[in-house]
């Protein structure tokens, strides 16, 4: 799998409002990879084309980019064609059909389920195309979080808020030494790739929201353990979310894999109440 991520030579995070920079080393930026890879697609070439019975649009690449139907467009960020003009831009070549302004090309679960059985020319050129771009697919994720923190201090209502938020983003990213926590990083990518950064005021159910930014926010700042606090904080929104949905989403039936995908940033099923 090596091979795959040769591209990531150094990848950097903006941390700030003054945009300072932060360098992943390649083989910090996948290991991070690999765990988003594993969270969304159990790191199988099988899962890079997929779709969950029950949802209205299919998931793709190693982060399960989300692609809508033309009959069922959502209200949530349309991930896949942001990450195919991403890596297009930087030498990605898709199939010719491929676009990224086009719908996706199966309209139901139905329809996908049938290409996947049959093993359709489209389905095997996407899951080749996907398979050999992880590595920009993994730049694409990362760089979604340079993008997000300063979307995040913009989006705060109060000086109070972005002290906050500011406060647990950077306790989550370096060590007490200044040094860049390569699991704070992974817990940042992982979530924002997951749930997305919180800023869309689309991405709401009664008016609350369940991204990156609710979670910071939540997080208890008297915990020590920057880990724990997010962990705490994100079963906290995702199980919030499982309650407030429209009942016909029926987000519940996913409950248990988002608290285990929790647990990789830290194992908070584990600790005896």
């Amino acid at each position: 799998m090596k091979k795959v991520f040769m591209s990531l030579l150094l990848l950097t995070l903006l941390v700030d409002a003054t945009c300072k920079e932060l360098k992943l080393s390649e083989r910090e930026a996948e290991k991070i990879a690999m765990k988003v890879w594993k969270n969304e697609g159990a790191g199988k070439r099988s899962y890079l084309v997929w779709w969950n019975k029950g949802e209205e649009f299919a998931s793709l690449g190693i982060g399960h980019f989300i692609w809508f139907t033309k009959d069922k467009p959502m209200w949530f960020f349309h991930a896949f064609p942001a990450m195919l003009r991403y890596i297009t831009a930087r030498g990605a070549k898709p199939p010719r059909w491929l676009k990224a302004d086009m719908p996706c090309i199966w309209n139901s679960y139905e329809e996908w389920k049938r290409a996947k059985r049959k093993k359709s020319k489209k389905m095997e050129e996407l899951t080749d195309f996907l398979d050999r771009t992880k590595g920009l697919q993994a730049q694409f994720m990362i760089d979604r979080l340079n993008q997000a923190f300063p979307k995040l201090l913009k989006y705060a209502p109060d000086k109070k808020t972005r002290r906050t938020i500011r406060y647990n983003f950077e306790r989550l990213l370096y060590t007490n030494s200044g040094k860049i926590d390569p699991q704070g990083a992974y817990i940042l990518v992982d979530y924002t790739n997951f749930k997305g950064d919180g800023t869309l005021e689309s991405e709401r159910y009664q008016g609350k929201g369940w991204g990156l930014y609710q979670v910071l926010l939540h997080m208890d700042t008297k915990e020590k353990n920057a880990k724990k606090a997010f962990a705490i904080s994100a079963r906290y929104i995702l199980d919030r979310l499982t309650r407030i949905c429209p009942p016909e989403r029926n987000l519940k039936r996913f409950k248990k894999g988002w608290f285990k995908r929790v647990d990789t940033y830290y194992p908070i099923s584990r600790i005896k109440k």
